[in-house]
């Protein structure tokens, strides 16, 4: 039922992608949540916090309308660059779902504005696959990745997944690899100027939970439920990756590339993952990749009956999860 729709039936892909999230996000829109605050947030973030934070049913409704722009948004990236079916909105849905695995996440976060930095930086770095050397494409994409960072600090890590995607694409070039990391420092230069200017401690503006940083978490499987989810996800996530990185090889040259940039994604991803405090919306993390993947597991899998079965226990463990957590 479901894979069909998402393979043929535009109207009611439409449909599914606003009243399943909508379930969701029913008791958060009734009753919303505090905004989230972790030791990882970042001076854009902190200031978004303390003009927003009396305001939780503006950052609920806004947050659940983000969440569903960056979805379309990163459907269209993946169909532009040959990476799904131009008819299908199953990585949009897979991707709300994802983002909306907990009552707490849905509101403000920081991760949540880092994401929508790191698609557009995705944007940006796909489009360097197809021009000579993309100094521009990847100047733009590490200066994205930079406001990530300044809105969630463990978003620096995705300029290990900028490197690594340079070796998928082959670049090896000193000129990319030196503006990867002007466009990366641009946005920290100006914040410099402006708290020297301003007469502000940089340091203590930047980094005063530094010390905090490296904490491994492992308290993620604190509840029934949230070791339930994790192991789900793990069990839907292993067979994905799988399955796209077999196939490649039957693949145009387009996609085994960018492919591989999200394979590369999703690996740099643990290391966030990990080291997050914030337990209710960790999953954030992964949702760029595993949109894609968990994409590919569930459309190109031939026994149609077993597939519409594994996603209804996604959709149904996720609903299960928001209601239920304690």
């Amino acid at each position: 039922m479901f894979i069909k729709t998402f393979k043929k039936n535009y109207p009611l892909q439409l449909l599914l992608l606003t009243i399943i999230p909508l379930v969701m996000w029913a008791s958060a829109l009734a009753n919303p949540p505090e905004l989230n605050k972790s030791i990882f947030d970042m001076p854009f973030y902190n200031l978004l916090y303390s003009f927003t934070k009396d305001y939780r049913l503006f950052a609920t409704i806004t947050s659940f309308v983000l969440i569903f722009l960056q979805a379309i948004a990163l459907n269209y990236l993946f169909s532009e660059n040959h990476l799904c079916q131009k008819n299908t909105f199953l990585p949009a849905f897979i991707y709300i779902i994802l983002m909306s695995c907990s009552r707490e996440s849905m509101t403000f976060s920081s991760i949540l504005f880092a994401n929508m930095m790191i698609i557009i930086a995705l944007h940006f770095f796909f489009k360097c696959h197809d021009k000579k050397e993309g100094i521009d494409e990847i100047f733009n994409a590490s200066f994205f990745l930079a406001l990530a960072t300044l809105f969630y600090v463990p978003s620096a890590f995705f300029m290990l997944w900028m490197w690594g995607g340079f070796v998928v694409y082959k670049l090896y070039k000193w000129r990319s690899w030196v503006m990867s990391l002007f466009g990366y420092l641009t946005p920290f230069m100006l914040i410099v100027i402006y708290y020297y200017l301003m007469n502000k401690n940089i340091i203590t503006s930047l980094f005063f939970n530094v010390e905090e940083w490296i904490q491994i978490d492992f308290n993620f499987l604190n509840t029934p439920i949230q070791v339930v989810y994790i192991s789900a996800l793990l069990l839907y996530t292993v067979p994905a990756i799988f399955k796209t990185a077999s196939s490649r090889s039957n693949r145009i040259i387009e996609y085994r590339k960018k492919s591989g940039v999200l394979l590369v994604m999703f690996f740099i991803a643990i290391i966030p993952f990990f080291l997050s405090k914030t337990q209710t919306n960790m999953s954030f993390v992964f949702a760029i990749p595993l949109s894609f993947f968990l994409c590919n597991l569930f459309l190109e899998n031939p026994k149609e009956k077993y597939t519409n079965m594994f996603l209804l226990i996604f959709i149904l463990l996720s609903i299960f999860k928001v209601y239920f957590q304690v």
